[in-house]
């Protein structure tokens, strides 16, 4: 005769953590359940007005008898590199069965302690939780939702991406922001790259006189980094008939390749080599000069 399954104490222990946690978030987000568990249990958007927001956060919970200052608890490296790469904010809650409450940290707010502990040789991290930030199920927890949103607007800072704060109405501003000089770089990469757009754009609408515009607008915000805005700029005032100021772009193309240290290295088995651009470049800025002179 054969047994039917059993549930242990332990199961039975962190269902009643899981359901209270999910409780106090179902009160102000959809909760999701990731298909495998490896390291974040809820996926939540945000609900505002009875309205789901498009605002995401996750979640990893955690169940204790009970803890005295600090819960501690160390984390596999794995588990903690998904957390610290994710887009959306992560939260660390922790179910103290004999309080019943819920406690809770941001990984945002541990994330530099988080990359130095990951440098180490060993294969976890030890990361404790106090009883500083309380989740409630009938209470007001604005401090979390403040976190959640001052964690994205970093993380999205991280990612190149800036946003606009309002409370829901027409009118919004821009937060200020402390950036790292990793943040800096992305913001202004994805300023880059959003202006190029606008570049193509204006060409394929044959507006050249915006797309000229525009590209002297980018050669002033990256004047060393990048030789494809002062190529872009080069052909457009060739065909604007700005010869001038079309073999000066050349020139600085050129110029850029020569100063570029790493493009050889970086680069992938299918791409030009830095010689064959200059090459290229040079060529081309021949062929304008001859038939400029026509």
């Amino acid at each position: 005769m054969y047994h039917m399954p059993r549930i242990t104490e332990s199961q039975k222990r962190g269902r009643s953590g899981e359901h209270a946690i999910e409780n106090r978030l179902s009160s102000f987000s959809n909760i999701m359940h990731p298909e495998h568990d490896l390291g974040i249990d809820y996926f939540c958007e945000l609900i505002e007005n009875n309205a789901l927001t498009g605002k995401y956060f996750c979640v990893q919970a955690k169940e204790t008898k009970r803890f005295d200052k600090y819960w501690r608890r160390s984390i596999k490296k794995e588990t903690v590199s998904l957390w610290l790469n994710q887009r959306y904010p992560v939260f660390l809650i922790i179910y103290e069965r004999s309080s019943r409450n819920c406690y809770w940290t941001s990984i945002q707010d541990i994330r530099q302690f988080l990359i130095d502990k990951m440098q180490d040789s060993s294969k976890s991290v030890r990361i404790k939780v106090d009883r500083s930030s309380l989740l409630l199920e009938d209470g007001d927890n604005t401090p979390f939702l403040r976190t959640i949103e001052s964690d994205s607007l970093l993380l999205s800072a991280m990612h190149g991406v800036a946003e606009f704060v309002s409370s829901g109405g027409y009118v919004g501003f821009i937060p200020i922001l402390s950036l790292t000089n990793a943040m800096r770089g992305n913001i202004r990469e994805r300023v880059r790259l959003g202006m190029d757009y606008l570049i193509y754009d204006h060409l394929l609408q044959i507006d050249l006189p915006h797309a000229y515009e525009m590209s002297r607008i980018l050669m002033q915000f990256d004047p060393h980094g990048h030789y494809d805005h002062f190529l872009i700029h080069a052909r457009i005032c060739k065909r604007l008939k700005k010869y001038e100021e079309a073999e000066k772009s050349y020139d600085t193309a050129i110029a850029i390749c020569k100063d570029d240290p790493n493009w050889n290295k970086r680069k992938s088995a299918r791409d030009p080599s830095i010689e064959d651009i200059i090459e290229m470049i040079e060529k081309e800025k021949s062929r304008f000069k001859t038939d400029s002179q026509i």
